[in-house]
């Protein structure tokens, strides 16, 4: 079966590299055998006069066999690894006690993970700008009228760590605390937390448990700086959380 390709066809698969080979156009051989001269004191029909054309067709000279042009395949991309799937290691920095000061004898006991850059992991709670939002959002919660509200930064390596080192450090800082309450503040902490590669959207908006301890999950305040359209979907979280004491026995 012959390819019947134009010019711009042929030019396409140039271009990918692929070349096609089409058999030459027969070669037309002609052979004219004079008639007899038609001149002025001539007489004979019209076509007696006309030159003679036997087309004698020579078949094109055999060519070797061109060998199929091999594309290498392309090369499979690995999927990157999701944000928040366990791929990253994560640091859980010194614990802080927030609003001593105003802490009630009886009140709810808070534990908030908070997901920081690495510059940040030394800072004080409330520095900069990010960090008078997140004391505005706590304050909005009536977590300095609490008990105990006690502020853990969770910083994300890039390279790969030991996770049980930190799942340890983290076992053991709620074994100290006994919140009634986790509040997760980040995205990709609270995925890399819950073990899950849902979308963030999906789990917010409910009740999670976190070294067996009721869990809330919201935005962190450097995301909120950035995305203050999110602030709403923060304020439900924070509403979420507080409901959960209400209902405490």
């Amino acid at each position: 079966m012959s390819l019947h390709l134009d010019k711009r066809q042929r030019a396409m698969l140039r271009e990918m590299g692929v070349r096609v080979w089409q058999p030459a156009e027969p070669v037309v051989a002609i052979n004219v055998v004079a008639a007899r001269a038609y001149t002025a004191g001539e007489t004979g029909n019209f076509h007696e006069n006309i030159p003679v054309i036997n087309p004698v067709v020579k078949s094109p000279t055999p060519r070797e066999p061109v060998a199929p042009v091999r594309t290498p395949p392309a090369p499979v991309s690995q999927p990157a690894a999701r944000e928040g799937s366990g791929q990253a290691s994560w640091s859980l920095g010194e614990a802080r006690a927030l609003y001593p000061e105003a802490a009630p004898a009886q009140g709810a006991r808070w534990l908030v993970l908070a997901e920081v850059p690495a510059a940040a992991l030394q800072a004080e709670p409330f520095q900069g700008d990010a960090g008078k939002l997140l004391d505005n959002m706590l304050r909005a919660a009536r977590m300095n009228q609490a008990g105990v509200v006690l502020l853990a930064p969770l910083v994300r390596h890039a390279a790969s760590g030991t996770a049980a080192d930190f799942s340890l450090a983290l076992a053991a800082l709620v074994a100290r605390a006994q919140p009634d309450v986790v509040l997760v503040m980040g995205r990709l902490a609270a995925q890399a937390l819950l073990s899950s590669t849902e979308p963030f959207g999906k789990l917010r908006g409910q009740v999670h448990s976190l070294q067996g301890v009721k869990t809330i999950l919201t935005y962190d305040a450097n995301y909120l700086l950035h995305r203050p359209a999110d602030k709403a979907k923060a304020w439900d979280d924070l509403c979420l959380a507080m409901s959960l004491l209400a209902h405490a026995p």
